[in-house]
């Protein structure tokens, strides 16, 4: 049940809490900032005043506030005065930070007493837009009570995502008097053919006039207008009524968006969901679950995209996707249709953004796909990868590295099917809190053609805070060598992930994961350590550029990765050479990889792990009911892949088994291969 909480009556200090900033778009807390407005005809002196709780700030003794006057309390001065221009009244810098997960907030008088508080939340019925989309949680009436959601909203929301807000001036969602409420919100979605009923109460103090609901019908990329069907009250009076709608039955595969708007006596009118949320309609799919198939089925929609980018798009709701240019919510879909008929579930309001083999998909932080925040979905050259990356998932997870959630979707974009594609969460924040890890930690994606160690490692949280920790640890790495240099590794590195996720790039040959295709991370917390994720790890099992077919590739090295490695010496032609010269598959050493590894107590560790997987979890026995299962699992969807594109089902059949076929003998051979090295390097084991 959705429920707004109606606006309390009860009379509001001289001086409030007017408008705050609490989680600016792409973690640049130094925007946030607090309003205070004088909503009295006296002007008044805030000299002592100061916050209890949520930030520490005590104003100078000749801080005034004009009647009808607004004061900034910035947390930084000269970043908010670069952002928002130097008119506006501006104090600070203030101590802490506001929490993005919501907060409490209370301005205490110099004499002690609370002049005005509010205890925010970044979940419904607090409105959601204030929370990193752009908008700042604006109070609607300064009369009004700073305790109720209901007399709080989010400021217009920007075209980009960027720091908005109206701060220093009337805000854009000011109102006098109170305006239109909502509680009690039942919706019953109609069957086949049958209308969806959608029931409210709505509440105004000088009564409604007009209620009705907004719907609007998405299929694929098509735009329709949206149209009003008029609520009826079936309840109470127009101050405090039960309010009836219904929506005509769809036709199926469609998505359905609605809202409801109330307008008052005074012409006033508001809007549910509001009209600057992330989601500014309700949505839902027209159509029963026919999914009876291994895998999920995925319905993209990205509306807008088939017009010309260069004309306005027809309707609100069709906005262009424009994730890539930094918008500031998306308005693309996915229909999430489960195994077994399960409910179907509607991601709205989110954003698609086209990339190599498939699609990056950003949901809307308040619903996630069972608690993922990003995904791809891939189908990149060669049925082989979505095999072999999700297989390395599968073995990284079970070794007790954290790795991505993987699995294979059936695919459908506007309309159009496209087949199985591998989907993979994305290493981020929500990722990193998922897996137990510090979620506020530096993350860093490695990247093999940059030209320094910051160039190599792309920044993916704290943007603004630098590169200073991996300039270090890497230079201290270099200037120790033996014990010293293990002392730095043991207080610095988690030695067990570390370990770990070594030895599972060589149980699978992940030649381009020690220099290149992964995530760094490191914990900020005190005493906080390097962490590591696998990352794109489709080219493995036997796999490499100039492979051969069968994928009978069980050698590389156990010194592979580390610093003074040799690159083989049996090349065979030019043509096997790659972008280092020697094998295709050779890399230099990584940052991490090489130091650690060539380290004498970190590559004892790093073998003992190595044994203990080959002895536990690289094994036909752990592996095998693996691939089975996959290969089961998808033998429909390689059918189903080969008729939408045109292809011989039957050869297609038949790569799968090839496919297949190779990771067993992967788990066998290259086992074989690295319990005789193994037994080489350490023969009293």
């Amino acid at each position: 049940m959705w429920c707004v909480l109606s606006l309390s009556a009860t009379a509001a200090p001289s001086v409030v809490l007017n408008e705050i900033m609490y989680n600016p778009p792409r973690e640049l807390d130094d925007l946030q900032y607090l309003e205070l407005f004088n909503q009295t005809s006296n002007r008044v002196s805030l000299g002592g005043w100061s916050f209890k709780s949520g930030l520490d700030f005590v104003f100078p003794e000749n801080t005034l506030l004009a009647p009808g006057g607004y004061l900034v309390l910035s947390k930084n001065p000269l970043a908010f005065r670069k952002h928002y221009g130097t008119n506006t009244p501006v104090l600070g810098p203030f101590k802490g930070k506001l929490k993005h997960g919501g907060e409490h907030v209370e301005l205490i008088t110099a004499s002690g007493a609370t002049a005005d508080s509010v205890r925010f939340d970044d979940r419904s019925p607090w409105p959601l837009g204030p929370d990193g989309f752009g908008p700042s949680l604006e109070r609607i009436s300064p009369a009004g009570s700073s305790s109720s959601p209901d007399n709080w909203s989010a400021s217009t929301m920007p075209q980009t995502r960027r720091a908005a807000g109206s701060p220093g001036k009337r805000n854009e969602s000011f109102a006098a008097t109170p305006i239109p409420s909502y509680s009690n919100l039942d919706v019953s979605q109609g069957k086949s053919g049958q209308p969806t009923v959608i029931e409210c109460d709505i509440f105004d103090e000088t009564g409604v006039t007009n209620a009705v609901l907004k719907v609007a019908t998405v299929a694929g990329t098509r735009p329709i207008q949206e149209h009003e069907i008029a609520l009826e009250r079936i309840k109470g009076d127009s101050k405090k009524g039960r309010y009836r709608g219904e929506i005509k039955a769809a036709n199926a595969g469609s998505v359905i968006r609605y809202r409801l708007v109330a307008t008052n006596q005074t012409g006033l009118a508001r809007s549910l969901p509001g009209e600057n949320e992330p989601a500014p309609t309700f949505s839902y799919f027209a159509g029963p679950n026919t999914n009876n198939s291994f895998v999920p089925f995925a319905y993209l929609g990205q509306t807008g995209n088939s017009q010309n980018r260069n004309q306005a798009p027809s309707s609100r709701f069709f906005r262009q996707d424009a994730a890539a240019t930094g918008a500031s919510r998306g308005n693309s879909y996915l229909v999430y249709a489960p195994t077994n008929n399960g409910p179907i579930q509607v991601f709205d309001y989110i954003r698609i953004v086209p990339r190599k083999g498939g699609w990056k998909v950003h949901f809307r932080k308040d619903q996630p796909l069972e608690g993922l925040s990003d995904i791809n979905l891939i189908f990149e050259y060669d049925a082989r990868y979505v095999l072999a990356e999700h297989l390395a998932y599968e073995l990284f997870t079970k070794s007790g590295v954290p790795a991505p959630k993987s699995g294979h979707v059936r695919v459908w974009s506007n309309g159009r099917p496209v087949g199985y594609h591998l989907l993979v969460e994305q290493p981020n924040r929500d990722f990193l809190k998922r897996t137990g890890r510090d979620e506020s930690a530096n993350l860093y994606k490695i990247i093999w053609h940059g030209q320094d160690i910051q160039s190599q490692h792309e920044k993916k949280s704290n943007f603004t805070n630098g590169h200073d920790d991996i300039k270090q640890i890497v230079a201290q790495l270099e200037q120790t060598q033996g014990k010293a240099q293990w002392a730095v590794i043991e207080k610095n590195f988690n030695v067990a992930e570390f370990t770990s996720y070594y030895a599972v790039n060589m149980c699978i040959q992940n030649w381009d994961g020690f220099f290149n295709n992964h995530t760094v991370y490191h914990d900020l917390k005190p005493n906080g350590k390097w962490g590591i994720i696998p990352w794109d790890k489709d080219k493995t099992w036997g796999d490499h550029d100039g492979a051969s077919s069968t994928y009978n590739w069980y050698e590389m090295p156990l010194t592979y990765g580390m610093r003074n490695d040799k690159p083989p010496g049996d090349l065979k032609s030019m043509f096997q050479r790659g972008p280092f010269g020697n094998s295709a598959w050779w890399r230099p050493p990584g940052w991490f990889s090489g130091p650690l590894l060539a380290n004498p107590e970190f590559r004892k560790r790093f073998l003992d792990r190595l044994q203990e997987i080959c002895n536990s979890k690289f094994t036909e026995a752990e592996l095998n009911p693996i691939i089975n299962q996959l290969e089961k699992r998808l033998e429909p969807e390689v059918r189903f892949r080969a008729a939408a594109f045109g292809q011989n089902p039957s050869q297609a059949l038949s790569d799968l088994r090839r496919h297949i076929e190779s990771f067993r003998n992967q788990v066998v051979h290259r086992r074989k291969f690295i319990l005789a090295e193994l037994a080489k390097t350490r023969p009293e084991r």
